[in-house]
């Protein structure tokens, strides 16, 4: 017992001697120490910001896309009834077929696109006409807020109404039969023979994000091509040219 008692107290104070002569770090390990902690955390934030970035640029580019999808779809939609005839029923029961009509683009961004409400009652803003011999036109332009705006310009009192944001540009040609050539040829609005003659239509339109996400040094940005091919200073902000090309199919064979 006392044997064990003597090991027991040797252990303690062996203990506290070893405790007593340890010593701190030096201060080449501090400054090992605090340059390793500095590189791991200049590394994170390194990443965070990519992965940031890259978070950016992606939701831009979906907010993108989104805009031209719904412009081109309110534009394809008008195309394909441009001119669509209906049928008239007269007071002795025999059906007639009304006239199509097609109004043309004007040269300064904007296009316009005729139906009868009778093939079908509803404008590019959804709203429906109640008389079925009744012209809708809707007119398509950019705005000065870079929206793709429409409204039905038959209608008294209508406004032009935002279909998609970011629109910087829209530009528009057209497949023309030229019936003296026989030829079939693009041209701008101020070259159309007659509304007779167009068979399609091609929209190119310039959607910019709403905020700047490359670098904004002076030279370090790429400039970009619009619809004509025009150079596109650079801001930083991301840009895509989305072209269309829709066929009429109220006007094929409406030439002659």
């Amino acid at each position: 017992m006392k044997r064990f008692i003597s090991m027991l107290f040797s252990k303690v104070l062996g203990a506290t001697s070893n405790t007593s002569n340890s010593k701190g770090y030096s201060l080449t390990e501090l400054l090992i120490g605090v340059g390793l902690s500095s590189l791991v955390v200049a590394i994170a934030l390194s990443v965070y910001q990519l992965c940031h970035q890259s978070w950016l640029t992606m939701s831009a580019t979906d907010a993108l896309y989104q805009n031209a999808q719904v412009a081109i779809r309110a534009i394809r939609r008008q195309a394909e009834l441009d001119g669509a005839a209906y049928l008239l029923v007269t007071s002795d029961n025999h059906a007639m077929l009304s006239l199509p009509y097609f109004g043309f683009s004007n040269p300064s961004e904007g296009l316009v696109l005729s139906h009868w409400a009778g093939a079908d009652p509803f404008d590019c803003q959804g709203n429906s006409s109640a008389s079925p011999s009744a012209l809708i036109s809707n007119s398509f332009k950019r705005s000065n807020n870079k929206e793709l705006t429409c409204k039905d310009t038959n209608v008294s009192g209508s406004s032009y109404q935002a279909l998609a944001e970011g629109v910087e540009d829209l530009q528009t040609r057209f497949a023309q039969i030229n019936p003296v050539l026989n030829t079939l040829q693009w041209v701008n609005a101020t070259e159309l023979f007659g509304p007779a003659q167009i068979v399609a239509i091609e929209v190119c339109l310039r959607l910019a994000s709403g905020t700047r996400l490359g670098v904004t040094a002076k030279g370090t940005l790429v400039p970009t091509k619009g619809c004509n091919g025009e150079t596109i200073a650079a801001d930083g902000k991301l840009r895509r040219i989305f072209r269309q090309v829709m066929a009429l199919p109220n006007r094929l064979g409406a030439y002659g």
